[in-house]
């Protein structure tokens, strides 16, 4: 690692910066959750048993024109309510989309993109701003984004 501090906005408090590699194009967060605890995503019921660990490489906004990756070191917990049918399940982060490989704010960016320009024109500009993803990537954020009638430009009154 160089010797200069980099100053990174933690998504979450429960996050723990174990380290920070970086690269000349490039930084990654090794980041581990320290939560005690998390709810089961179907009875909602707190566990504190957790089961294993695993790892998620997640796409940030870019740092001084540099890609921002966090391996984030979470884990898996068992629900031990007799009555409910999860019976392992993965701590859930308000800041990934649920099977998302890219924060909320990340992908809001890209989407701000999707929509301003043509996704094969909008792969460059997302690539020049080191946040990198293909034009289908972009095309599937459009398709995902819910679009209200009454906003669309599409929408005509009959």
């Amino acid at each position: 690692m160089m010797n200069r501090q980099i100053h990174w906005s933690s998504p979450d408090p429960f996050l723990e910066v174990l380290d920070i590699q970086e690269e000349p194009s490039s930084i990654t967060f090794i980041v581990r959750s320290t939560h005690e605890s998390c709810p089961c995503p179907h009875c909602q019921v707190p566990s504190t048993r957790p089961h294993s660990r695993y790892t998620r490489m997640i796409q940030d906004l870019p740092i001084a024109g540099k890609a921002v990756s966090i391996l984030l070191i979470t884990r898996k917990w068992f629900c031990d309510q007799p009555n409910c049918t999860q019976k392992i399940f993965t701590e859930r982060y308000d800041w990934i989309s649920k099977n998302g490989r890219r924060t909320l704010r990340s992908e809001e960016v890209l989407r701000k993109i999707a929509f301003s320009t043509s996704c094969l024109n909008g792969e460059k500009v997302a690539k020049a701003l080191s946040l990198p993803v293909s034009h289908d990537v972009l095309l599937s954020l459009i398709r995902k984004t819910e679009i209200h009638q009454e906003v669309s430009p599409f929408y005509r009154n009959r």
